[in-house]
């Protein structure tokens, strides 16, 4: 999973970031994307993997109590590492009504974070996984949801910090890049 993670930012770094261009192209700066790549261990995915797919988020269910401390969860991280939301300040959540669900499901929530493009903002490029899993089992037993998608949250996570260093090196994408995490794939 680590070499996917890793492949991943690696080719998004290559394709989308770069410090500014000289108008006057006096400076060719060449970045080496493996150096934010880098910053995406394996012990830190498992340590959010282990935390994000733990019982206490109940297996994360659509609308449900666990989903919502996952989407806490996903918040919280893009806040630490001062990664914006597009929605407004704080505000991490695209609100999706239980009538849009149907099913006796809950209200639940998308969790959206972004990093403007320097050079073509209006250009995005999507980054994105499911958050929700099945929650739990009527016999009790908790769908954890590990690979299903828990790994896919917690590599996006780490990806959007590695966006997030670059940028603060001087060397942010070209293009918005957007982090979505999305409910509801799982009713």
């Amino acid at each position: 999973m680590k070499n996917i993670a890793i492949l991943l930012c690696a080719s998004i770094l290559l394709t989308s970031c770069s410090s500014s261009q000289n108008k006057n192209k006096t400076e060719n700066k060449t970045v080496n994307p493996e150096t934010f790549a880098a910053t995406i261990t394996s012990s830190e995915l498992k340590e959010m993997l282990y935390t994000y797919s733990s019982d206490e988020y109940e297996g994360r269910k659509t609308g449900e109590p666990g989903q919502k401390k996952a989407i806490e969860f996903i918040k919280n991280h893009y806040q630490s590492n001062k990664i914006l939301s597009p929605i407004a300040e704080d505000d991490y959540f695209q609100e999706i009504p239980a009538s849009y669900f149907g099913n006796d499901i809950n209200d639940s929530e998308n969790v959206i974070a972004y990093i403007k493009g320097s050079e073509k903002p209006e250009e995005v490029i999507i980054i994105s996984a499911h958050l929700d899993h099945i929650g739990i089992s009527k016999n009790g037993d908790i769908n954890n949801g590990a690979d299903d998608d828990g790994s896919g949250t917690v590599a996006i996570l780490e990806i959007a910090e590695a966006f997030k260093e670059a940028e603060k090196a001087g060397n942010g994408p070209k293009r918005t890049v957007v982090f979505l995490h999305v409910t509801g794939e799982e009713i």
